[in-house]
């Protein structure tokens, strides 16, 4: 098993995952299945989870029982992660790329990508190793307004 110092290494078994976060491990493979998780897999084919796993499958549960969100509705706000912020700005490979305009599906789950990242494993990848609040999503939407409150009014006259 890897070292549980690297938050990032796959160190959980699927049953272990589900009880921590109180959860089936059919619940746990709906979310595999719906794109909101990214599990890595032995050559056996078994998950195995890391803790930013664990951590983002907690920020989901928050997600869907204090928001309500239902998991197509997680999915929509993943979905708006500006992925350019995280990879080198706004350039002609994000302009080209379906993750910025042409689908409501986050940006890992994807196929056909832009260059930056066809050969990245997205488990890897900056934008899916944010650290997911889901109270504090306004700051990884818009990240060019920091400390803006989630009830400032702003004045569109």
């Amino acid at each position: 098993m890897n070292s549980l110092s690297d938050k990032y290494a796959p160190a959980l078994s699927i049953g272990a995952v589900a009880t921590l976060i109180n959860v089936s491990v059919q619940t746990l493979r709906l979310y595999e299945q719906k794109g909101l998780i990214l599990p890595h897999r032995t050559k056996s084919g078994r998950r195995k989870y890391s803790i930013h796993d664990v951590e983002r499958l907690k920020q989901i549960r928050k997600m869907i029982i204090e928001q309500g969100l239902n998991l197509n509705g997680v999915r929509s706000q993943l979905s708006l992660i500006p992925c350019w912020n995280f990879k080198g700005g706004f350039d002609d490979d994000c302009k080209n790329c379906p993750a910025a305009y042409e689908t409501m599906e986050p940006c890992w789950n994807i196929k056909n990508v832009g260059p930056k990242c066809q050969n990245q494993d997205c488990r890897e990848c900056p934008v899916y190793q944010l650290e997911i609040n889901h109270e504090r999503l306004k700051e990884v939407f818009n990240p060019i307004l920091p400390g803006i409150k989630t009830n400032t009014k702003i004045n569109m006259e």
